[in-house]
């Protein structure tokens, strides 16, 4: 463990149990919904898109599309550019690993 003036990285976090692997978009898409009170359905309704559309996103079966955003940015002023942020971490995240397990 580093002394106290020095910051820790996300993977030394991560080693420490203090933080946790990242997260695809969907899962923060659905915390989003969640604490606007919506369903998959009332989303999917106000999106004018399926639901099956939504609950494939929020279970993290799809990604979030272009098109999708948009309308969540337009619908719900959503933090869609945060999404798209965190999803890069995710998949970077998801490199990593998947090299860690190649070099092991």
């Amino acid at each position: 463990m580093k002394n106290t003036t020095e910051l820790m990285t996300t993977e030394e976090l991560r080693s420490a149990g203090l933080i946790g692997a990242p997260k695809a978009a969907g899962a923060h898409v659905k915390r989003f919904l969640q604490r606007k009170g919506l369903t998959a359905a009332d989303a999917a309704r106000d999106l004018n898109v399926a639901k099956s559309t939504v609950t494939r996103l929020i279970n993290g079966e799809s990604e979030l599309s272009i098109e999708l955003a948009t309308k969540m940015k337009r619908v719900y002023n959503a933090p869609v550019e945060l999404f798209f942020r965190i999803d890069a971490q995710y998949k970077a995240y998801l490199v990593a690993q998947n090299l860690s397990k190649s070099v092991a």
